[in-house]
């Protein structure tokens, strides 16, 4: 059984800044229009996509030594001089005086979110239950058919985004920030995109990251006609298999407590290593 202790987490979350980094030079890329940038701060970085992104955070601060409040300060002026609010997604195991430092500025929790770890090393991917007992596969019935869930095609990533985008929204038109996000995502040459068709149709949607043996997993999409169906869970053991062809040792995704992401991940072995807070204060003036 993995133990997330300090190293595991240094090594987790200096993936996610590095993911960050990407993020901001592929949108340079995709929307050259919008001002994206990713400064270092604090030991860790702080992204902005443009106005209203869900990625416009700051991630991995103090994970290495005590965080000086003026880098603090620098991190609010990078977003206020967005007219934004700032954001701070924080490890539990990052250095006290972030915690101190944040609080001593007024910041406030305003949200949680787990980051689940999977070993790769051997067994069947969703081995077991916590108690050793087999899980079972996802139910594919009533579907109509069984879906064919691989890696997307080059001429097949726009439709990726846009199930990406439409399964996050409940399958209502996404706003056009997240269809932004979906397209920014899509287009990462690093990123292995994986799809679930039903009847030639696209039913869900995942993406597959590998960097420094770890398989991250994001981008989790359903199209609410084909939930409850097994579609997260097939294509997530789709990427577990690459991830662990690849010879990655460890998997790792992130979903809000309690919902249905986080019982489809533990139903294929994934379990919480640790859980981020995440920590706003409001833009100037309000």
């Amino acid at each position: 059984m993995i133990h997330a202790d300090h190293a595991l987490a240094r090594r987790l979350e200096s993936l996610i800044c590095a993911e960050f980094r990407r993020l901001a030079e592929v949108a340079r890329i995709v929307f050259p229009n919008v001002p994206a940038e990713c400064i270092d701060v604090a030991d860790g970085v702080a992204l902005w996509l443009g106005e209203g992104s869900p990625v416009n955070l700051a991630t991995g601060l103090g994970m290495r030594g005590p965080v000086d409040e003026m880098e603090l300060a620098r991190l609010e002026a990078f977003y206020h001089a967005h007219g934004a609010a700032a954001f701070v997604s924080m490890c539990p195991l990052a250095d006290h005086s972030l915690f101190q430092g944040l609080g001593r500025r007024g910041w406030w929790v305003s949200e949680f979110e787990h980051l689940f770890v999977l070993e790769l090393g051997g067994g069947s991917l969703g081995g077991g239950s916590p108690d050793g007992r087999r899980l079972p596969e996802p139910s594919l019935l009533d579907i109509g058919s069984e879906p064919e869930v691989r890696v997307c095609l080059p001429e097949e990533r726009d439709a990726w985004a846009r199930t990406e985008a439409r399964g996050s929204f409940g399958g209502a038109p996404p706003e056009p920030v997240h269809e932004e996000f979906g397209r920014i995502m899509a287009e990462r040459e690093e990123a292995i995109l994986v799809m679930a068709w039903v009847d030639g149709e696209p039913a869900g949607a995942g993406s597959l990251v590998i960097d420094g043996g770890v398989g991250w997993l994001s981008g989790d999409s359903t199209l609410p006609q084909y939930r409850r169906r097994g579609i997260q869970q097939a294509v997530q053991r789709r990427r577990l298999q690459l991830a662990r062809d690849a010879g990655c040792d460890l998997a790792v995704t992130e979903a809000t407590p309690g919902g249905t992401s986080q019982r489809n991940m533990e139903r294929v072995g994934f379990r919480i290593a640790y859980t981020h807070v995440e920590f706003t204060k409001a833009k100037l003036g309000e």
